[in-house]
């Protein structure tokens, strides 16, 4: 396994493994998009969605393997698969498991609030 290669942290400088920034650095940052956008609780993220997500990508992995269907990208594989609101939470999209497709972490980014 390859290790990542050491870097400045974005914001002071430290030297750290991160992508972008040392841990307490990444911390004080993730609180202050906390208290902007409200934590994942606040923006109705449950524990009914946490497990319709889980249900989602598990019956997904199942049918297809780690395989993400792609957001206005061809089809690929891909071992870091989350589920993804369909019609989104912020536009009236409920928990719902037909509101839910699985898509990896970099499709879902991409995807972003539009709808399918």
């Amino acid at each position: 396994m390859a290790t990542r290669r050491r870097r400045p942290c974005l914001v002071c400088g430290t030297l750290t493994r991160n992508p972008s920034r040392c841990d307490p650095c990444q911390a004080a940052w993730q609180q202050q998009q906390d208290r902007v956008r409200g934590s994942a609780h606040q923006r109705g993220y449950t524990q009914q969605w946490r497990t319709t997500a889980a249900q989602a990508v598990a019956q997904h992995r199942a049918e297809h393997g780690d395989w993400c269907p792609g957001w206005k990208v061809p089809a690929h594989s891909a071992t870091d698969l989350t589920a993804d609101h369909i019609a989104p939470k912020a536009q009236g999209g409920t928990d719902s498991p037909d509101n839910v497709q699985v898509l990896c972490r970099p499709c879902n980014s991409r995807k972003r609030d539009q709808p399918c």
